[in-house]
């Protein structure tokens, strides 16, 4: 079965089930730092396609401006 490509709604769906992960005292250190490195990627990942939408968004509220 092919992988399926990754998209915003699944990385911060992932991100959510680290944090679950991490926060519930039960998941050995090890795991832990490996979930916690996953983590960083992925808000990485996510603040830059959430900083390209307000880009975009910050555009088109320009051109509504100008036409009335």
């Amino acid at each position: 079965m092919p992988k399926k490509k990754a998209n915003f709604e699944t990385d911060i769906a992932r991100l959510a089930e680290i944090v679950e992960q991490v926060e519930d005292g039960q998941t050995e250190l090890d795991v832990a730092i490996a979930l916690y490195k996953e983590g960083l990627t992925l808000a990485e990942k996510c603040g830059k396609v959430l900083s390209r939408y307000e880009e975009e968004v910050l555009i088109l509220q320009k051109e509504d401006e100008k036409n009335p």
